[in-house]
């Protein structure tokens, strides 16, 4: 039911998710999304705290901000939006791809592993990873200010969200995680214990697999209960409460790693290239990895040239799937 106060924001706040849906079209091919519908439902952000989610049996998305709570768009830019609607869209290729008889399957390791929400994030950075940054970003930023924290993280917001990103698309990431929060605890310490609020960091997150391989432990911490276990652990960390080197024993512990060990594994072959039209991914990829790599050059941080080469790899898939059909 839509609530009064907000009557006169919802008709443009739902064009612009319209406009997202019809965008996310042309990357991706399904005769499936001619069924869906956008609805506004701020029941979804009551009974679930998301500001948008896809209705598979009801065919529909359903974006829930802002309301009564959230009194303010928790994706206010066009590029997030698109990136939201490619991710919930995504998780219906996953099902098309590993569960495709079974939902309940599905269901089980999205309880319990954050695997099918890293392929997710992965498929939709097959055409559109700068939208998928933009979600990082502006939810990280929504986040906060629903808590009365509107400085944010300054000059850090940027390479944490592209960090995280690469955390929910699980690709590699060279940076040492710890010593980078570590920065932002001494200059953000109070901030950065208000983010710790949210479910997990991304940023501890394993490689992406498939669902065979969620239990090897070379790939990473997938489990979600582990995750938040690290969330625990750098609360204690942030407050005080545990040294750098107990903190760092305790991750080694968990098998925290987010490089690849086994040289074979590519784990962008972990999702195939289901509904997505090359073509178009092709060229965009190009200018976004052309973006990342000019970014490389004026960084400390390790971020920036790993998301490059995350793009790199899925870019050279694409290439060899589309000279294929030539």
């Amino acid at each position: 039911m839509e609530e009064k106060y907000l009557l006169h924001q919802i008709p443009w706040i739902k064009a612009e998710w319209e406009v997202a849906f019809k965008t996310m079209q042309k990357y991706y091919d399904s005769e499936l999304f001619k069924q869906f519908k956008i609805e506004y439902d701020p029941s979804t952000w009551y009974r679930f705290n998301n500001p948008a989610l896809i209705y598979p049996v009801e065919r529909e998305m359903r974006f829930s901000t802002p309301n009564s709570r959230m009194n303010f768009d928790y994706y206010p830019s066009p590029l997030a939006k698109l990136g939201i609607v490619g991710h919930n869209f995504a998780y219906l290729a996953d099902i098309e791809e590993y569960y495709p008889h079974n939902l309940q399957f599905f269901l089980w390791e999205q309880k319990e592993f954050i695997t099918p929400l890293q392929r997710a994030n992965l498929r939709a950075a097959h055409f559109i990873p700068d939208a998928i940054v933009a979600v990082t970003r502006e939810g990280l930023r929504s986040f906060l200010r629903a808590r009365g924290e509107e400085s944010g993280l300054g000059h850090y917001e940027e390479p944490l969200a592209v960090i995280e990103t690469l955390g929910l698309i699980g690709m590699p990431r060279r940076d040492d995680i710890l010593s980078f929060f570590r920065e932002i605890i001494e200059a953000k310490g109070s901030t950065f214990r208000i983010l710790l609020e949210t479910p997990y960091l991304f940023s501890f997150a394993g490689l992406v697999t498939p669902p065979a391989l969620n239990e090897d432990k070379i790939y990473g911490i997938r489990r979600r209960g582990v995750l938040t276990r690290v969330k625990m652990l750098m609360s204690r960390y942030a407050m005080a409460e545990l040294g750098y080197g107990e903190l760092s024993m305790e991750l080694k512990r968990l098998g925290y790693t987010t490089t690849i060990e086994d040289s074979r594994y590519r784990p962008e072959d972990s999702v195939d290239l289901r509904w997505v039209k090359l073509d178009y991914a092709i060229e965009r990829l190009k200018v976004v990895i052309s973006e990342y790599e000019h970014k490389s050059t004026h960084s400390s941080y390790y971020c920036y040239a790993d998301m490059a080469d995350a793009l790199k790899r899925i870019y050279e898939k694409e290439l060899t799937a589309f000279s294929s059909y030539l």
